[in-house]
């Protein structure tokens, strides 16, 4: 795998919710969260936002904007979900404007990511889903959400998208809700340029191993991108990844070593009580810290695998704790 790490802007937000609408912190100016970005060892791009906020408008200027600051655009994300338009879901619901708003947002997104030769583009249907039974007809949803995403994918060829699964939140049932109904929607719209993205947040949430997960879109050649963040597998807080679940990530980065991704590894977190600088920095101090355990694995992949097939768990946890403490 090639290893290189991104962020949203977001991370260095004020946190606001439904408990703090005003937030935790004051809000930072775009130049003030580069800056803290371009001092952040280990973190090389940022993960834009469609339609941008912030940031210009203009790819050329957001461009120029980011090497001030020695950074480049990794992905584009569609933000299509704030807004409550979009309550009946952006890409499935029956609401046809609303559908066909969704689809011209997106498609000049890939344009916008297209001329910033960002990596990939993030789809996530975050509205689209339901709440209660006979509330939506499971027919429609499906039905919309495929030709939708066909629809996108012919736009351009030459783009990822990137399909991300969440299983609740912000509906209480989403219809893409682990990597298995994930890869259902992928075989059925059948393009090569739509493929998944991995939020290890939501991977965990939905009881998933998430190394096994990686192991399921890869086999695919559907591993599009990778979102680092966690939780204790119940909720999505967005925790600073690498702080709960030690044993998981190392493995995670065990079989991502054996991938030939070359997209990036985008931070997804969120600190409202700590301070949010320090906060990003340990993130991807963490991220780089747990690729090199993984590397020291690597180098004895053939003695690992060697007691895998044997299922010999205790002989491979005495060499791995060997190797790494």
């Amino acid at each position: 795998m090639k290893h290189q790490v991104s962020a949203h802007v977001f991370c260095l937000g004020t946190y606001a919710e439904r408990y703090v609408p005003g937030g935790y912190y004051d809000d930072l100016s775009i130049d003030e969260m580069l800056e803290i970005f371009s001092k952040t060892d280990g973190l090389d791009g940022v993960f834009q936002m469609y339609p941008p906020a912030l940031m210009p408008d203009d790819p050329v200027k957001v461009q120029k904007k980011l090497s001030e600051y020695n950074l480049k655009v990794s992905e584009v994300f569609i933000e299509s979900w704030s807004d409550r338009k979009w309550k009946n879901g952006a890409y499935s619901t029956t609401e046809k404007d609303v559908r066909k708003e969704a689809i011209r947002i997106f498609k000049e997104g890939i344009d916008f990511a297209k001329e910033l030769n960002a990596y990939s583009v993030l789809f996530w249907p975050a509205h689209d889903g339901f709440d209660y039974p006979f509330q939506a007809n499971y027919y429609d949803g499906w039905k919309y959400l495929v030709e939708t995403l066909q629809e996108l994918g012919e736009h351009d060829s030459g783009v990822k998208i990137a399909v991300e699964a969440k299983n609740k939140d912000p509906r209480q049932r989403q219809y893409v809700s682990n990597t298995g109904k994930l890869m259902m929607l992928l075989n059925e719209v059948g393009l090569d340029n739509v493929g998944g993205a991995l939020d290890v947040g939501h991977s965990l949430m939905a009881q998933e191993h998430i190394a096994e997960s990686v192991v399921i879109l890869d086999r695919a050649k559907k591993l599009f991108q990778i979102h680092l963040n966690e939780n204790y597998r119940d909720a999505d807080p967005d925790m600073i990844f690498g702080t709960v679940n030690f044993w998981e990530i190392i493995e995670f980065y065990y079989y991502m070593n054996k991938t030939d991704y070359d997209g990036w590894q985008a931070i997804d977190i969120i600190a409202p009580r700590d301070d949010r600088a320090k906060s990003l920095q340990t993130g991807v101090k963490l991220v780089h810290k747990y690729k090199e355990l993984a590397d020291k694995l690597s180098k004895h992949e053939a003695e690992i695998d060697c007691n895998m097939v044997g299922y010999k768990f205790t002989d491979n946890i005495n060499l791995i704790t060997d190797l790494i403490f």
